[in-house]
């Protein structure tokens, strides 16, 4: 039985049932993945690059803000640091995941420097979904990787799985773009600050939960970003600030720490001031929500 915290620090462990394949650390397939495997009852934070086919059935699933029902012929890409937390999933659900180290998907980057990856700036939620022969084009990528990642005695089969990724990604970047051409939706300045006030909150909400501070970084007044913030997602943008903090409290509470730990690890200015912040936004003390998982 895994610990709550090897629950939380490799995504990969939750995956109950299904086929697998692996290369070490670094890649590894996932295969007739049904709504066993994706069994979540609490948010988790990504570590590795995720890559999923949803072949029947659908998910419903949040990444960071955005909650989402993936359906079949659907692509879903998974970011380190990513919240994901799982709702609801369909009896007929059946999946593929390609799980890859953010080290390895580094090795990729010098392939993929010249392209503005579709899923690295698409906020709302990092999906496309694929025509029926894209899909199968897909799909041989996926039987090859298998086929190459399950041959240990390829002594090239990390190189020839790393070209393959490069090749895959390149093809989910495409069908994204052409996606977005034919809906012709350019992109505006609110929607470019909407991007870095996201951006902006992954790297800060940790020590920083006023608007103003991220108004000011973004050089325009709380009001503005307010309003601007409010009309493209639906929140506010401190109810978009509290959101990330209550998900990385959750995903702390199910580690080993103390109450008093995870006050510290969230800049609180005491262990009493993050208990009432807690139970403001969920209903329950950090303790009571402990006690329920």
């Amino acid at each position: 039985m895994l610990s709550k915290q090897e629950q939380i620090m490799n995504y990969d462990k939750l995956l109950l049932t299904g086929n697998s394949v692996s290369l070490n650390e670094d890649f590894s397939i996932y295969s007739g993945m049904n709504s066993l495997s994706f069994s979540m009852n609490y948010p988790i934070r990504s570590g590795r690059v995720y890559i999923g086919l949803c072949l029947d059935g659908w998910i419903e699933m949040e990444v960071n803000l955005s909650k989402h029902t993936t359906r079949k012929n659907e692509i879903i890409m998974i970011f380190p640091n990513h919240f994901v937390f799982h709702h609801e999933i369909s009896p007929d659900f059946n999946f593929i995941l390609f799980s890859i180290s953010s080290d390895f998907f580094k090795e990729l980057s010098n392939d993929l420097r010249k392209y503005p990856l579709y899923f690295l700036f698409k906020q709302r939620f990092p999906s496309v979904l694929l025509q029926q022969a894209e899909m199968d084009q897909v799909l041989e990528y996926y039987h090859l990787m298998w086929q190459i990642t399950e041959d240990n005695q390829n002594e090239y089969r990390k190189d020839i799985i790393k070209h393959l990724l490069t090749a895959l990604t390149m093809s989910i970047h495409k069908y994204g773009s052409q996606q977005c051409i034919e809906k012709s939706v350019p992109k505006t300045r609110k929607d470019e600050m909407i991007e870095v006030f996201f951006s902006l909150i992954f790297e800060h909400y940790k020590e920083a939960r006023d608007v103003l501070f991220y108004a000011d970084k973004l050089c325009v007044s709380p009001k503005y970003l307010s309003t601007v913030v409010r009309k493209r997602v639906g929140k506010t943008p401190k109810e978009c600030i509290d959101h990330y903090v209550i998900l990385e409290s959750r995903i702390l509470l199910e580690s080993n720490s103390t109450i008093q730990e995870v006050s510290q690890q969230l800049n609180f200015p005491n262990q009493s001031f993050f208990c009432k912040y807690f139970k403001k936004h969920t209903g329950m003390s950090p303790l009571s929500y402990r006690q329920t998982k």
